[in-house]
């Protein structure tokens, strides 16, 4: 402040020599006079309003300086008195230094009292803490005594008996901490597992028999319906879902209690060590423990038994794998702040993943049984897949002239070398181990048969729970598998393929050469099971349940679905060739140069072209697409009587100009009605088949769709398409045999009829020719071979037109007939009657085709005298002019002719006569020959 006074003082002097003149000097001085009377004026001001408290601190000033005047004499009073106090200690130094010894001694004395004291105390807690699963204050305690035992009280005698109490404490709680830590990490955590499997298979309890009857009169019902148990088995699981989030944090912080305790107690090198070697031994108790109450849970050998208990392991090794999670996490977590660091040599996840892997393999190895079955298919070769071995050449002798020797099946392949084999080597040698600690291989238990088979349940959740175990272990980013994925595709694809393939290879053996397999059809049940309408062949329904049996392989094994698909391609190939030979064998005749006719028309291109486009066939194929789509309000084709008998016309037509009139040996039909039968038993079974064929591939192109099974090659699917349409072809080739074949045999007994018969008698015979009689026969037992394996609708399509081709038949015979009188009239008549009657039994339908061949002979109905033959001529075309043409002019000229040589004698220009009359009628009618 002072400073600033002076500068302002000095500053104003400054300005005051500036100046030049007196009157501003005057004129400044003034203004330093003014202003120095308002500060003045100001200062007086300030000391009014602020007189009080100037008083109050001048007050207060004046008694603090008395204050420190009065301290400065104490203090110096102070000072001499401790000048006098240190003269007089150092007169007693060495007295005082021996008594604070003293007290130190006895101050030290009594904390080693106090804590012998605590020693003694602290086993008692141990145990109590121990009983009371206070881990934590346990190992505090025990910590502690070590502390104690090895500081101050280490070289103290006494104390030997409490501290090898306390060592065998130590010890006893170590052991107690490591069954704790195993029992959450392999029992407490995995135990939750089978209750819920006991409680899901003891839902009966929650049900109430609905047998009785309540006060009321009103049955008793289930306490829970059966549309009420989805809801209630999500709710449980939802339950059980959340008491297990619950249950699971409470475990992992038991586990990190445990692994804090260890820690203190300086155990957690040798307790980490403990848990990797004893991992492969606990899981495999766990196991046989699951497997033990699972066979208890539902009845042996039951349906799904295996899938329940591998799922159950499954989701007990997932659990043991987290539970080893969390005492990784809380060793690493306690590694951080501890001395150790470099001590502990910790195990990591992948290790835990490995063993499971070890169990789960050796768990496979049992219930596959791949001892035996490898050995099975190393000593068993697989010919399946060979085509030129298997040919269809070597059929049963029912189709066959010759059968060919069978080619020897050697050894193809052994397995001793083989990836599978070394790993179920290393398995088995991990497994003795176990079994040298307890687990002796009597006290196994198998809850099923081992059978190869077996990987066809358990496959699917075995590759789910593969994926999590590469998933853990990163096997995708650096495109690898882990060990189990590789076991279990070497077992499938080893040793299961290889069983299929000789299975179905046998299968497919017995329903090609067995001569059963294709004389007998399956029993009712059987065509039932396979909702069939007809009896099926017994091969075509074991190669069906081959196939079906490979369409659930490729959905349980979608990883080799490519392969089975391949088997069901190679195995239908190998039937479509036998099939092929079955039909060869029955439509050659016995002698190689000669042929059957129903089958060389069925191959001819016009015959075949023109039966396939009639309304019929179409009409036949369009049910059996109906059928194969699964409609059943499919149109019923009814045709008018017209379009039968124009289409029956030209069919005959065809037929007749492919045979011409040569008459037909007898080694040219099918004579044994059983060829028929067997023969309409491998249409209704190829049609059946390839219907199912086309179901599997449509099937196949669906579940490729939606991602069900991997994705299929392109090729393999149109393979099977086509392998479809040949058993369908070879169907619809049976069914126009089996139509033409009827037709032959009308031709074979009819042609002869007007070459061989005698139609001039003297008598009325009243009994049909032999020939009418034995087609009549053949007829009817054509229709009894067939309609029983055969379906009304192929039935119709094979007799519909008969008739149409018997009229013609008999009315192209007059041109071969020498002579024929009333009589002879009269027998044609009986046969034709005869004929219609076979028919209209058969195809429960008047066949009005044969009342027009009737009519056609009764013309001839005239007396063999001139007059009446003239007449009966003129009758015949007069008939025509009042009645219209009911025949061709050929069919008119042929019975014209016949009346002819009935009256031999006759001029001959009266026959020309009446055929030129006939022409010009015929020609003003507008028919044609």
């Amino acid at each position: 402040m002072a400073k600033e006074t002076s500068g302002l003082l000095m500053n104003v002097i400054g300005t005051l020599s500036s100046l030049s003149s007196n009157e501003q000097r005057d004129r400044e001085k003034a203004k330093l006079e003014r202003e120095f009377k308002l500060s003045d004026q100001r200062l007086e001001k300030l000391v009014t309003t602020h007189h009080r408290d100037l008083a109050n601190v001048m007050q207060i000033y004046s008694k603090a300086s008395v204050s420190i005047n009065e301290a400065r004499t104490r203090i110096a009073m102070v000072k001499g008195q401790l000048a006098a106090c240190r003269g007089l200690l150092h007169c007693r130094r060495d007295e005082l230094k021996k008594l604070w010894l003293e007290g130190v001694e006895h101050k030290q004395v009594l904390l080693m009292l106090n804590q012998i004291e605590k020693l003694k105390e602290i086993p008692d807690k141990i145990n109590e803490n121990i009983a009371k699963k206070n881990y934590v204050a346990a190992a505090e305690l025990v910590v502690e005594a070590q502390q104690n035992l090895q500081g101050p009280l280490q070289n103290v005698e006494a104390l030997k008996d409490v501290r090898s109490d306390l060592a065998t404490k130590q010890e006893r709680f170590y052991k107690i901490l490591l069954e704790d830590l195993s029992h959450y990490i392999y029992v407490k955590s995995s135990s939750d597992v089978l209750q819920w499997k006991r409680a899901a298979t003891s839902q009966a309890p929650f049900q109430r028999a609905s047998s009785g009857r309540n006060s009321s009169g009103r049955a008793s019902g289930n306490l829970i319906s059966k549309n009420d148990a989805p809801k209630v088995k999500s709710l449980m699981l939802e339950v059980v879902g959340s008491s297990q989030s619950a249950q699971d944090e409470k475990s992992n912080q038991c586990i990190s209690n445990i692994v804090q305790c260890l820690s203190l107690v300086n155990r957690l090198p040798e307790t980490l060590e403990s848990l990797k070697n004893g991992m492969g031994m606990e899981m495999t108790l766990i196991t046989r423990k699951t497997a033990q109450q699972i066979s208890e849970m539902y009845p042996p050998n039951g349906k799904n038994v295996l899938k329940e208990l591998f799922e159950a392991v499954m989701e007990q090794m997932r659990r043991i794998v987290k539970a080893h999670t969390a005492v990784l996490d809380s060793v690493k977590a306690l590694l951080k702040d501890q001395q150790y660091n470099n001590d502990v040599v910790m195990y990591n996840i992948e290790d835990v993943w490995s063993q499971v892997q070890t169990v789960i393999q050796v768990l496979l190895s049992q219930y596959w049984d791949i001892g035996s079955t490898a050995s099975k298919s190393g000593n068993s070769g697989s010919t399946f897949s060979s085509n030129s071995q298997l040919g269809a050449a070597d059929l049963n002798a029912y189709f066959s002239r010759r059968r060919q020797p069978r080619t020897q099946k050697t050894t193809l392949f052994r397995f001793e070398g083989s990836l599978h084999s070394i790993s179920l080597n290393e398995s088995n040698s991990d497994y003795s181990k176990q079994d040298q600690h307890g687990l002796d291989a009597p006290d196994r238990i198998l809850i099923v048969e081992p059978n190869a088979r077996l990987v066809i349940e358990i496959y699917q959740p075995l590759m789910t729970f593969v994926q999590e175990i590469e998933t853990a272990l990163g096997c995708s980013s650096q495109g690898t598998h882990c060990a189990l994925h590789v076991f279990i595709t070497v077992f499938t694809r080893d040793v299961f393929l290889s069983q299929i393939h000789i299975e179905m290879g046998t299968a497919l053996d017995e329903a090609t050469r067995k001569l059963d397999m294709w004389k007998s059809v399956n029993p009712t049940e059987l065509t039932q099971n396979t909702k069939a309408t007809r009896p099926l062949l017994q091969s075509t329904i074991q190669v069906y349940r081959c196939l079906m049996e490979i369409r659930q392989l490729m959905e349980a094994l979608p990883q080799f679905a490519q392969h089975f698909l391949g088997m069901a391609c190679n195995m239908l190939l190998r039937y479509s060739e036998t099939c092929q030979a079955a039909y060869r064998g029955l439509v050659q005749s016995d002698l190689e140069d000669k042929r059957v006719i129903s089958a060389t028309w069925a191959k001819d291109e016009d015959i075949h072209r023109f039966l396939r486009s009639l309304p019929s066939w179409t009409a036949l194929q369009t049910v059996r697409a109906h059928r194969n789509s699964g409609t059943t309000d499919c149109e019923t084709y009814e045709d008018s009587p017209e379009e039968i008998r124009q289409r029956s016309a030209k069919e005959t037509e065809i037929l007749t100009g492919n045979l011409g009139d040569a008459i037909i040996p007898p080694h040219e039909i099918l004579a044994d009605p059983t060829q028929l039968r067997i023969l309409a038993l491998l249409q209704e079974s190829l049609e059946w088949f390839a219907a199912h064929i086309q179901e599997l591939a449509n099937g196949i192109t669906r579940s490729g769709a939606s991602e069900s099974l991997l994705a299929l090659p392109e090729t393999n699917v149109q393979t099977l398409l086509e392998l479809a349409k040949d058993f369908e072809d070879l169907a619809d080739t049976c069914l126009l045999v089996l139509h033409l074949e009827v037709r032959v045999h009308c031709f074979y007994h009819l042609v002869p009829l007007g070459r061989q018969a005698q139609f001039w008698l003297n008598g009325d015979n009243q009994e049909p020719d032999p020939e009418i009689g034995r087609l009549s026969r053949d007829l009817t037992a054509i229709d009894e071979s067939l309609s029983a394996f055969i379906q009304q609708r192929k039935h119709r399509y094979i007799f519909e037109g008969v008739s149409h081709l018997v009229s013609s038949i008999i009315m192209s015979s007059v041109q071969h007939i020498r002579r024929m009188n009333e009589n002879g009239v009269k027998k044609m008549c009986r046969n034709i009657f005869a004929l219609q009657q076979t028919l209209t039994s058969i195809t429960l339908a008047r066949e009005p085709a044969l009342d027009h061949a009737r009519q056609y002979f009764e013309l001839l109905c005239v007396t063999p005298e001139d007059s009446s033959f003239l007449q009966g001529m003129e009758e015949i075309l007069n008939g025509i002019l009042e009645r219209g043409s009911q025949y061709t002019e050929l069919e008119y000229i042929q019975v014209l002719q016949l009346l002819n040589r009935s009256r031999p004698g006759t001029a001959s220009n009266e026959i020309t006569r009446h055929l030129e009359r006939l022409s010009e009628i015929l020609g003003e009618l507008g028919v044609t020959v």
